[in-house]
């Protein structure tokens, strides 16, 4: 990967295959996390989920040890964004965050997941991959 992904301040992040709009990040090196820049929003199934300004996220929970098989940085910017906002809320996030209100369930945040990965054209054995990880050990973090 380009270091200078990590050196990211305030740019959006364009994938370029995406129809999507980009997300405007910066890297908080001291704390190893993104930070979005300015709300971002998304359409689901007749509900608008909006992550707000200053939201912290890890990009994609893979370990490093599997980063040959999927790195974090291929699976989008989107998907890992929605996908540990509605995590961080169990799929209930603050009031405003989803129009109309709708609680969302594990499996619906996987399956946001999979459809933002398809939406940003990552390849498929990547969103397979990908998306049978965070149904087999998201549970982890939903519940803790």
């Amino acid at each position: 990967m380009d270091p200078s992904f990590y050196n990211l301040r305030k740019q959006p992040v364009v994938i370029r295959s995406s129809g999507l709009p980009a997300p405007i990040i910066s890297y908080i090196e001291e704390e190893r996390l993104w930070r979005l820049e300015e709300a971002y929003s998304y359409s689901h199934a007749g509900h608008r989920i909006t992550v707000p300004a200053e939201f912290k996220f890890d990009l994609a929970s893979v370990p490093r040890v599997f980063w040959f098989l999927i790195a974090p940085f291929e699976l989008s910017i989107a998907a890992p964004l929605i996908h540990d906002f509605l995590y961080e809320h169990k799929g209930d996030p603050p009031a405003g965050s989803i129009a109309p209100p709708k609680t969302f369930s594990r499996k619906e945040a996987d399956r946001i997941f999979r459809e933002i990965t398809e939406k940003e054209a990552v390849a498929g054995w990547r969103r397979f991959f990908a998306y049978w990880a965070v149904r087999w050990f998201g549970w982890v973090a939903w519940f803790f």
